[in-house]
C-alpha cells in the first residue's frame, strides 16, 4: 500500500519543461562518445533513478505519514473541528513539495551516474532548443540529435 501511494504520487512528477518556460534546456555530453555507448549509458543511468526505492527517503516518509493522518482524520473526524482537520493535514504534508524533493533525489542519482561515466552537463543554445523541439520525445531522431550535440 505504501509503495503504491508513493508510485501514484510520483506519476504526477515529470522533468518536462513547458514550452512557455524560459529555463535553459540542459543535456549531458561526453566528447567523442559513440551513439551506441551514449544510449547504453543513458538507459543504465536512467534506470538507477527510475527504480530507486524511495520508501525510506524522508520526503516519502513525510508524504505517507501526512496522508495516513489525513485518512484517519477523514474516517474518524473530531466533532469539534467540523471535519476540516483532514484537509489541514493534507496541506501540512505539502504533497507537491514532497514529490519535487523525491524527484530531486532521483535526478541526483542519475546525474551522479552520468558524472561517474565522464559526462558533463551542457546548455543548449536557443537554436539547438528550437531544433530539438521539432523531434517527438522518445524518438530515435531526437536521441540522435542530442547525441550529435553531446559528442562534440
Amino acid at each position: 500500500m505504501t509503495r503504491a501511494m508513493v508510485a501514484l504520487a510520483l506519476l504526477g512528477c515529470s522533468a518536462t519543461v513547458s514550452a512557455a518556460s524560459r529555463d535553459p534546456v540542459e543535456s549531458w555530453g561526453k566528447p567523442g562518445i559513440r551513439y551506441d555507448q551514449y544510449r547504453a549509458d543513458s538507459v543504465e543511468c536512467a534506470k538507477i533513478g527510475y527504480f530507486r526505492d524511495v520508501s525510506q527517503d524522508e520526503p516519502a516518509k513525510r508524504f505517507i505519514r501526512g496522508f495516513e493522518t489525513a485518512d484517519r482524520l477523514m474516517n474518524f473526524p473530531s466533532p469539534a473541528d467540523g471535519g476540516d482537520d483532514w484537509m489541514l493535514s493534507v496541506r501540512r504534508t505539502q504533497p507537491d513539495r514532497q514529490k519535487r524533493l523525491l524527484q530531486t533525489i532521483q535526478v541526483g542519482d542519475v546525474e551522479q551516474c552520468l558524472t561517474g561515466k565522464g559526462y558533463r552537463k551542457f546548455t543548449l543554445t536557443t537554436d539547438e532548443q528550437k531544433a530539438l523541439s521539432q523531434y517527438p520525445r522518445g524518438s530515435e531522431a531526437r536521441h540522435r540529435y542530442l547525441h550529435a550535440l553531446a559528442a562534440r
